[in-house]
């Protein structure tokens, strides 16, 4: 990354790096220090290591996860994302044991950049949609 590109490259780059590869590492160089997520799930954290704690399950869960950005838009210091996530359910999941299957769930989020990082977070997610996929809802 440069110093000359917008936000929404900057989120690309996360998205590609740390959502879809798995590099964890970068997280202390893309997510703000003061980061806070408005739209955790009871008992995550909401902070950067939240994050951290997020991504990594996120892999430990999900096998050959691959996430499409639909739509990306940026706007002053906000960018608004809304992505395909595509996986083989291979581990736990937040207490929900590996069914094996393909899963696809959508997502969309908002964040808000201070210093070039990310300092903000919303989201809402097609749970409902995962959790049928691996066998958790009927």
């Amino acid at each position: 990354m440069t110093g000359q590109d917008s936000h929404a490259d900057h989120m690309r780059y996360f998205v590609e790096q740390v959502q879809e590869k798995g590099h964890l590492g970068l997280i202390d160089e893309l997510v703000h220090p003061g980061f806070r997520n408005h739209t955790v799930e009871p008992g995550q954290r909401d902070d950067r290591d939240g994050v951290r704690e997020t991504m990594a399950a996120l892999h430990e869960a999900f096998s050959n996860l691959r996430v499409e950005v639909l739509h990306c838009v940026g706007d002053g210091d906000l960018v608004a994302t809304h992505k395909v996530f595509r996986a083989t359910h291979t581990g736990s999941w937040f207490g929900i044991p590996p069914s094996g299957t393909r899963v696809e769930f959508r997502v969309m989020d908002l964040f808000r950049y201070r210093d070039g990082q990310l300092f903000e977070h919303w989201a809402v997610a097609d749970t409902v949609n995962l959790l049928r996929q691996t066998g958790a809802l009927p």
